[in-house]
């Protein structure tokens, strides 16, 4: 696929949103393979009996997040230090930028969707914040589970979520849209990307279709200049591919378990990311 330029309008609309889609960045080609790299994954967890079918989630639970393999694998590796996503992030930085961590999500047919959240309220990454390249591997929108936004909320400081019975949400947290903003329904096609601030409330529909996945990948990044950042995020690549290593902040906000994907806990591992003016 064509470079995308990432000049003015791109950079200011992502200053003012927090967020920015890039059209068809990755070939289906490039995605068909990424999928199958992960595919095989999978089918080693099943064999290794790693993956376990939970009563109350029947199917979506064969199919679930699958974090950091990139570790390790070549072809991962290459995909999110690949120099369309690195260009566009730090043309809208103005930084050298570093991988932190993966995600790959299934999101199978039936699969709930997440709560918003603010991304750097687990990573920690300090000062500032992290950055978010989110692929869409799926054709996906609102129907199947796809990413939401609410434009403009990276101006905000990290929030805690509060706590809510689990018939209002699934996770039993939430954090309400704040007052003069809207949440927006993205709809992407196979190989779109989106890039959205550390601090940008986000989330996901639930999967109502019963025959579509809603597959994607996104990988955090920090700026090369971060000097801390929470243990389970210390992991740092730089674009070479060469691991780099930061200070850590001491503990994390959020605990994450099979049975949630989040599990919320208050602890202020820096009163200058909730506090910081």
């Amino acid at each position: 696929m064509e470079q995308q330029t990432i000049g003015q309008a791109e950079k200011a609309f992502f200053q003012k949103e927090g967020y920015l889609v890039l059209k068809r960045l990755f070939s289906e080609e490039a995605v068909s393979a990424l999928n199958e790299a992960y595919h095989k994954v999978w089918m080693e967890l099943m064999a290794d009996g790693k993956i376990v079918q939970a009563a109350n989630r029947p199917f979506d639970s064969l199919y679930p997040r699958l974090r950091d393999y990139h570790r390790g694998n070549e072809a991962i590796t290459r995909f999110i230090l690949d120099d369309r996503t690195m260009d566009a992030l730090e043309a809208l930085t103005g930084e050298e930028m570093l991988a932190c961590q993966t995600s790959y999500y299934f999101k199978a047919p039936g699969a709930k969707g997440l709560p918003l959240h603010q991304d750097n309220y687990s990573i920690g990454a300090y000062p500032d914040t992290t950055y978010a390249i989110w692929v869409s591997l799926d054709v996906s929108d609102e129907r199947n589970g796809g990413l939401r936004v609410v434009p403009g909320s990276h101006v905000f400081d990290i929030v805690s979520p509060e706590s809510v019975d689990k018939k209002v949400n699934v996770y039993g947290n939430r954090i309400q849209v704040p007052d003069g903003f809207e949440h927006k329904e993205l709809a992407n096609d196979i190989g779109d990307v989106v890039i959205f601030n550390g601090n940008l409330l986000h989330g996901s529909s639930d999967n109502h279709s019963r025959d579509s996945f809603r597959r994607a990948i996104v990988t955090h990044y920090a700026r090369a200049s971060v000097e801390k950042i929470t243990l389970n995020y210390s992991y740092l690549l730089n674009r070479k591919g060469e691991k780099v290593r930061r200070k850590l902040n001491p503990a994390a906000r959020v605990i994450e378990t099979k049975e949630s994907l989040f599990e919320f806990k208050e602890a202020k591992y820096f009163d200058q990311i909730i506090h910081r003016g």
